[in-house]
């Protein structure tokens, strides 16, 4: 995508959308005052109510590529002829309906025609590279029993952490919807090709509605995900303990490996990956939020992981 300043026109990944004169620039750019932007000039905003003047600085990064991919499809229609709608909506129902369509028509994402479709599809499409993953490396003598292993441990991971950032969004008023990724669906396919690599076939993608996110937002959204985790892991932990040290008898099939420890090394994981702060990660947004509700997501998800690998050091691998 092309920063629309007149003096740079660089090839960007991710531009930021302008709410006061509607562009899309690039980091170098993006602040009002680089690109020659007057934010006084409160006719060219987006028609969100009671915002805040000065320079804009989003700092959600997966709501600023939603933004500008959605931008980008935009300005796609108007080379075809197409006249954008009002900037404002007579009611929140079809202001939610006009981010979608310019979510779903972006080049860069992709939608099997509504969210639980989208959700069913990344979900199966992670079951499956977990499951082959399981199958080649002969972690259990049946073959199937690795798909089936891989559905608990992505219901009980992948599932619950990208909708803890759904309804937290929403209840920040915001607008959450999950997403298919174009370019995370072919990572995901090679990482199933070849053994390793990035499996992120969507994400939620948040898009603000009434008012822009400050930080604590973006932190609280971010840190919904990797905290549920956590509480999964913890509960699935306590019940792995108890079967481990033959409190809680387990079926032979559910013994070896503990399915209860193996959901509390794959959430632990899940969070602590999620948990570095870089790119779009959401350790990055809960620590620029609160630095004290990081460390002790980081120490929780730890505790959670250390025990769980002692009993079970090879996860996954069967060995």
């Amino acid at each position: 995508m092309i920063c629309e300043h007149p003096q740079c026109n660089i090839d960007a990944d991710i531009l930021f959308y302008c709410r006061f004169c509607r562009g899309s620039f690039c980091q170098n750019h993006r602040d009002a005052q680089n690109h020659a932007c007057s934010p006084t000039k409160q006719g060219t905003a987006t028609g969100q109510a009671g915002t805040p003047q000065g320079s804009v600085r989003p700092e959600d990064v997966m709501r600023q590529f939603a933004q500008s991919v959605a931008h980008a499809a935009q300005q796609t229609q108007q080379s075809q002829g197409y006249q954008p709608p009002p900037q404002y909506f007579k009611d929140e129902k079809s202001q939610k309906k006009f981010i979608e369509k310019r979510l779903t028509q972006s080049g860069q994402l992709f939608s099997l025609g509504n969210e639980v479709l989208d959700i069913i599809a990344g979900f199966a499409l992670i079951v499956l590279v977990f499951g082959l993953f399981q199958y080649f490396a002969g972690t259990s003598d049946t073959w199937w029993w690795g798909f089936v292993v891989s559905i608990v441990l992505v219901g009980t991971a992948f599932l619950p952490h990208e909708l803890a950032h759904k309804f937290v969004a929403i209840r920040k008023g915001q607008f959450a919807r999950y997403i298919l990724w174009v370019r995370g669906l072919m990572f995901t396919l090679l990482t199933m090709v070849i053994g390793i690599g990035l499996i992120v076939p969507g994400f939620v993608a948040i898009v603000p509605m009434k008012r822009q996110m400050d930080k604590k937002d973006l932190g609280l959204v971010a840190f919904a995900g990797p905290a549920i985790n956590a509480i999964i892991g913890t509960i699935a932990l306590i019940f792995g303990l108890l079967s481990h040290y033959s409190v809680l008898i387990l079926p032979p099939l559910l013994a070896s490996p503990n399915i209860f420890i193996l959901v509390a090394q794959f959430n632990g994981l899940i969070a602590l990956f999620n948990c570095i702060p870089v790119w779009q990660l959401d350790g990055k947004k809960i620590l620029n939020w609160n630095k004290a509700a990081f460390f002790a997501l980081v120490a929780v998800n730890l505790a959670l992981v250390i025990p769980a690998f002692i009993i079970n050091p090879s996860f996954l691998s069967g060995g």
